[in-house]
């Protein structure tokens, strides 16, 4: 056979001898189909992985997620991601109802982003408290850990979500549910299950205190913020 590149006779290896070109079958679109194929593979490992874990975890919520280590860490920032787009999505379809032109990325993408940051930050208050009560845990693990304990949750916000598209008004009960849950019952959660490992005199219970005044001053400001946001976006 000839290279395509150079037109010198091959032997029919992979790389042409005179040019280093990729021969036809051998590299170039059959490399790339051998890492497509990869690629695919691994992506449905994570998913395989991802749902085997959130049925573990549904199972036995507390008992899997003290046990959750750097292992999970992929399948927990999957939920944590899920756990934020929910609430905007949601909103988004109570606005599509009654507005015809609604701001995808006003509505969803700002929001979730933002949303996202408020979830990281409350990760970070108990990341410190855990240190400052002495607990020898890495960000890894206890990044892992947090997003196993909100898997829950999320489950709670896709029901919720379902029962929206139900045009049910108890979705916004479920809501509520699920967003208060998961900031006033994560962080007790989380310091209990490195307990044995909180070593400094201060009661876990007043890391909680702490934990749970900034979550109130937090929200406080949040919705103040969003509240005005969407008077100005929708009526101005």
């Amino acid at each position: 056979m000839y290279c395509p590149q150079c037109g010198h006779q091959t032997d029919g290896g992979k790389f042409c001898e005179k040019c280093g070109a990729p021969q036809p079958g051998q590299g170039g679109a059959g490399q790339m189909q051998g890492q497509g194929a990869q690629a695919g593979a691994a992506a449905k490992q994570a998913s395989k992985q991802f749902a085997l874990f959130v049925l573990d975890v549904l199972k036995k919520p507390y008992q899997t997620c003290k046990t959750t280590g750097g292992e999970q860490l992929v399948s927990s920032i999957i939920n944590m991601v899920l756990f934020c787009l929910v609430p905007p999505i949601m909103l988004y379809i109570l606005l599509s109802d009654g507005f015809r032109d609604v701001s995808f990325t006003a509505v969803v993408i700002k929001p979730a982003l933002t949303f996202a940051l408020c979830v990281f930050c409350l990760y970070l208050l108990i990341f410190i408290a855990l240190k400052a009560g002495g607990a020898q845990v890495s960000f890894k693990d206890s990044l892992s850990r947090f997003g196993a304990f909100l898997i829950p949750f999320t489950a709670i916000l896709l029901l919720a979500l379902i029962f929206m598209l139900l045009h049910t008004t108890v979705c916004f009960t479920i809501l509520v549910v699920g967003l208060l849950g998961a900031a006033f019952a994560v962080p007790p959660l989380m310091l209990a299950s490195y307990q044995h490992q909180l070593t400094a005199k201060a009661d876990i219970t007043y890391f909680v205190i702490v934990i749970y005044l900034i979550i109130c001053v937090t929200f406080q400001f949040t919705i103040k913020h969003y509240i005005k946001e969407l008077m100005n976006y929708f009526f101005f």
